[in-house]
């Protein structure tokens, strides 16, 4: 949502008061069934999301359904500023309001005038909070800035989102949210925004348009930059799917299953198919896989549970057989240096609880565990977390690895080949 003006109506720019242009404009918006935030002028509340329920311009006024009330000791009279998208151009204004009409429905003189507004000029759709649309955001390589929170609205030039978080990439400190660390034109080579409608992931590039503050909150608006053509695909996608939810057109079939579209990668976007069958390893492969899997010195961190006597035991059952079991970090560290003649693993999983606790911000105990496995060696290291923060994704090292508790055969495979002599050698280049 981009950002309401608070000024007084004769410091708008040239009005538009032809009255068929202005009915021809709120007419769209009421077809449309378009959500669109007003806000009352001179105060720092919460703007209020609204829809047009019905025109009554003949009489002078029109109806307007909120998703939360308005207060009861609002006066009449009252000066409310909006912002529209009506066919291809957006318009703000500002409206009187007149009085309750139902359940979270009001009514309001019509605008006698309206001004353009060069925003955006593609139609934008909003996100509820309770939605799970995501956006994680990335400023640079370590060290940098992640920058994470809940979609407020996207189109075709465009998003916002709430920031909740932004972190430290190199020491996974949070720093307080605020709206002078986002510098117009400030570029984002990597932004993440997950669970649109039929794309489960889309990543693209942007820069900084806006930021400005929303009560406590601060706001992020983002204007993408060179879109390639299969991420404009999914992403009209998704718009198209949400442009029918928000007409109440919620029978509509989405064929497939969700889309997964990373930056830098080409051709058509489909849906990802079925697993395949994996092709059957010859002889050799297999008593190689065995082999390094019997060999291979692997150290298994965390604390005494059940949970772990059982991920050992499936370990030791599937051929891991040097495997080393530790509490805590130092506990390993403390292990290998005991004795210098025996080899050091060549792979570490870390329970992330071991180091993460409370409400700590979990990036920073995922770089205190690459710091202490960087004191042994350069090992690869996997991380096993039941809840995958998006946050930790922005940041992932070139040498860990998530995985949750429970080792599959996929999970498994992940392990082999870090082990792999030839899959180390690219896993270092």
């Amino acid at each position: 949502m981009a950002k309401l003006k608070i000024g007084k109506p004769e410091d708008m720019e040239t009005r538009i008061e032809d009255p068929a242009i202005l009915l021809e404009a709120f007419q769209q918006l009421f077809d449309a069934g378009t959500e669109f935030p007003i806000k009352v002028e001179g105060t720092h509340t919460l703007p209020y999301f609204s829809t047009l329920q019905s025109l009554h311009w003949d009489q002078g006024y029109l109806i307007l359904k909120l998703v939360r009330p308005l207060p009861h000791e609002l006066l009449t009279g009252a000066v409310f500023h909006f912002l529209c998208a009506a066919g291809e151009q957006r318009y703000e204004g500002f409206i009187n309001y007149m009085g309750r009409e139902g359940y979270l429905q009001y009514r309001f003189q019509k605008p006698p005038y309206l001004t353009l507004s060069d925003r955006r000029v593609h139609k934008r759709y909003p996100f509820r909070p309770r939605e799970s649309a995501y956006v994680i955001v990335q400023d640079a390589g370590v060290p940098g800035l992640g920058v994470a929170g809940p979609l407020v609205n996207i189109g075709l030039a465009g998003l916002a989102l709430r920031v909740d978080r932004i972190i430290r990439l190199d020491s996974g400190v949070r720093i307080p949210p605020a709206t002078a660390l986002f510098d117009r034109g400030k570029q984002f080579p990597r932004i993440r925004i997950q669970e649109l409608p039929r794309v489960h992931l889309l990543e693209v590039r942007g820069a900084t348009a806006h930021a400005y503050e929303r009560g406590t909150e601060v706001v992020l608006g983002i204007t993408f930059l060179s879109l390639q053509p299969e991420e404009e695909s999914a992403l009209k996608a998704a718009l198209e799917i949400r442009d029918r939810m928000q007409r109440g057109q919620l029978s509509v079939r989405i064929e497939g299953g969700p889309l997964v579209l990373k930056s830098g990668e080409t051709g058509s976007p489909t849906p990802p198919a079925a697993p395949a069958a994996a092709k059957p390893l010859d002889r050799e492969a297999i008593l190689l896989k065995k082999l390094r899997r019997r060999a291979a010195p692997v150290a298994l961190v965390m604390a005494a549970s059940p949970a772990r006597a059982e991920l050992s035991a499936r370990l030791l059952a599937h051929g891991f057989q040097r495997l080393q079991v530790a509490d805590s970090l130092d506990q390993l560290t403390a292990g290998v240096a005991a004795e210098p003649r025996r080899h050091p693993p060549r792979l570490v999983l870390v329970d992330l609880d071991v180091v993460h606790a409370g409400d700590a911000e979990p990036l920073l105990a995922v770089r205190a565990i690459e710091t202490h496995v960087a004191g042994i060696g350069s090992l690869p290291t996997i991380i096993l977390c039941e809840d995958l923060d998006p946050t930790l994704l922005l940041a992932q090292a070139d040498r860990t690895r998530f995985l949750p508790h429970a080792l599959d055969a996929e999970a498994e495979a992940v392990l082999d080949g870090l082990l792999d002599p030839q899959a180390g050698e690219q896993f270092n280049a």
